[in-house]
C-alpha cells in the first residue's frame, strides 16, 4: 500500500484497517508493506503510535512512486492540498514480482477496504492461472 503521509486521516484509517485484518493476510501468505513519501522520522512516530506490525517504508526521493506510476500531488495539481505527496495506491504481486492487482488514485478517497482487498485476493486465487 502506498499512502499519502502520516498526517492523512484517511490513510491512518486505512492503515488501522489493514492492521486489524492482518491475521487474514498473513494466513493467505500475503506480506503487508506500507510506503509513503513522508520523512522516515514521521513515519516511525506514526507507526509506533498506531502499533503497526508491518513495515512502513519511506520513499523520500519518490523512487518507488515513479517506478510504479503512483500519482504525485504536486504544485501543478488542479486542487490545493497539504504539500507535495504521493496519492494512495495498492499493489498485489506474486513471489516473482508479477503484478496481480493495482489500484492507483488521485485523491485520498475511494481506496479499497481490507474487506474489499480480501474479496480481490479470493478472486485472484480462484482465477490464477498456473503455468
Amino acid at each position: 500500500m502506498f499512502f499519502r503521509e502520516s498526517w492523512c486521516l484517511a490513510c491512518i484509517k486505512a492503515l488501522k484497517d489493514l492492521e486489524s485484518n492482518k491475521t487474514y493476510f498473513t494466513g493467505e501468505n500475503i506480506r503487508l508493506i506500507a510506503i509513503s513519501t513522508d520523512m522516515l522520522a514521521d513515519l516511525k512516530k506514526m507507526s509506533d503510535k498506531l502499533q503497526l506490525s508491518f513495515p512502513v517504508l519511506a520513499d523520500e526521493n519518490q523512487e518507488f512512486l515513479k517506478q510504479y506510476g503512483v500519482y504525485l500531488h504536486g504544485e501543478e495539481s488542479p486542487y490545493e492540498d497539504t504539500g507535495i505527496h504521493g496519492e494512495p495506491a495498492y499493489f498485489l504481486m506474486d513471489e516473482n514480482g508479477e503484478l496481480l492487482y493495482q489500484q492507483r488514485q488521485t485523491s485520498p478517497y475511494g481506496r479499497p477496504s481490507a474487506d474489499e482487498l480480501q474479496q480481490i485476493i479470493r478472486f485472484i486465487k480462484k482465477k490464477l492461472q498456473t503455468v
